[in-house]
């Protein structure tokens, strides 16, 4: 018998790792947490800091992938194969320990892997992630961090409160309380101020939270507490438009001057107990003149502060007359939860009923079934503009 030799074995094609097609099985594998999958992947070329080259989120890392799942388990088996905790993305400038900070408030849950924001960043920061790696538009992952133990754990592991940045952490946190506190004991100076001018001290007074302003004044010298934002506003400006009675009586008290802007910005939005706050502490009190396009709101509330309810009560029902697509201000208090004007409405005797003209007629409503068994939608129409004959009927479906 004849034996040949064998011919040389052929060497096998090298694996495509960069087409989008092949990145599309290995990332999502990474990012759904199926670890023995990315095994076989690095197996056969793919690298621990491919960059994905496809859809919306190009130039992500495996780690960043990995990272803003909250899944530590495959963080941990990235970083043991090297993978560059400090990779940032060229198009938005994000970095894994941004994405995990970033999303690591968010709920969800995997049949894959266990979802833990906490070991994952311990992990990163142990990694020697950077805590103060800016985003592309100068975001921080302090800037991010969507929970108090998160601004700890970054804190803790070095990050800066005080980082050159556009966007200050303690701005953006300056609604929290208990994240001021963390802020402020780290160091971070009260009086910092956003690329607008904007103060930590005028964020928190506009969202109505006195904890928070209580914290800054506390800290803050009294040129920080009058100093004011690029367009000319102080805290005192923005406590009129969050309508805290509260914050307004405690900036009065810090020897912020009370204005007719102040009064006029309260009055707009139905914050009645601060716009008459605010106007008794004018030299001398007076009542804030109304522009020509001044909302109906702010007409009739101010009426309403100069105890002059039937005139409030006209200039309301004017706006009902003319109104074609605008919420009433009853329906916009309701709609702004504002209570105390909700209150002051109805003590004028406004109708809770009324429905304001409208141009576009699309509100479906079931109705009982047919006689075929199926229930079927009707158009429940507001009166459309300019058109009082097809006003609803007396006992007609209405929208507030």
């Amino acid at each position: 018998m004849l034996h040949m030799p064998a011919h040389p074995a052929e060497a096998e094609p090298a694996r495509d790792t960069t087409s989008a097609q092949a990145q599309i099985a290995f990332f999502d594998a990474v990012e759904r947490g199926r670890l023995r999958e990315v095994e076989a992947f690095l197996a056969q070329g793919f690298g621990v800091n491919d960059v994905q080259g496809y859809g919306f989120n190009v130039g992500d890392s495996p780690l960043m992938k990995a990272a803003q799942q909250g899944n530590a388990q495959m963080v941990k088996f990235l970083l043991r194969r090297h993978a560059d905790v400090n990779y940032h993305n060229v198009n938005d400038g994000e970095t894994a320990l941004l994405r995990a900070a970033k999303f690591a408030g968010s709920g969800g849950a995997s049949d894959t892997h266990a979802i833990d924001f906490r070991q994952t960043l311990a992990l990163l920061l142990k990694a020697g992630a950077n805590p103060d790696t800016p985003d592309r538009n100068g975001g921080l992952p302090l800037f991010f961090a969507p929970t108090t133990w998160v601004i700890q754990a970054l804190l803790a592991a070095g990050a800066d409160p005080n980082a050159a940045t556009s966007n200050p952490p303690l701005i953006e946190h300056a609604h929290d309380p208990a994240r001021v506190r963390v802020l402020l004991a780290a160091g971070a100076r009260p009086d910092v101020r956003d690329a607008q001018g904007v103060s930590a001290l005028a964020v928190a007074a506009e969202k109505g939270r006195l904890e928070s302003v209580r914290q800054l004044l506390a800290v803050m010298s009294p040129d920080a507490v009058r100093g004011t934002d690029a367009d000319g506003h102080n805290a005192l400006d923005a406590a009129a438009r969050g309508g805290d009675a509260g914050i307004v009586r405690l900036l009065l008290a810090q020897g912020l001057p009370a204005t007719e802007r102040a009064v006029r910005a309260a009055a707009t939005q139905g914050h009645l107990q601060a716009a008459r706050l605010l106007h008794r502490a004018m030299d001398p009190p007076q009542w804030p003149t109304l522009e020509a396009g001044a909302p109906a709101e702010a007409r009739v509330y101010l009426l309403i502060l100069q105890q002059r309810p039937k005139e409030a009560l006209a200039a309301y029902r004017a706006f009902e007359a003319v109104a074609c697509g605008r919420m009433t201000p009853l329906a916009s208090a309701v709609d702004a939860g504002n209570v105390e004007a909700v209150r002051a409405l109805l003590a004028l005797g406004v109708d809770v009923n009324h429905q304001t003209p409208a141009p576009l007629r699309s509100e479906l409503v079931p109705q009982p079934q047919t006689s075929s068994g199926l229930p079927r939608l009707v158009h429940v129409l507001p009166p459309p503009c300019n058109d009082a004959s097809l006003a609803p009927h007396a006992g007609s479906p209405t929208l507030l």
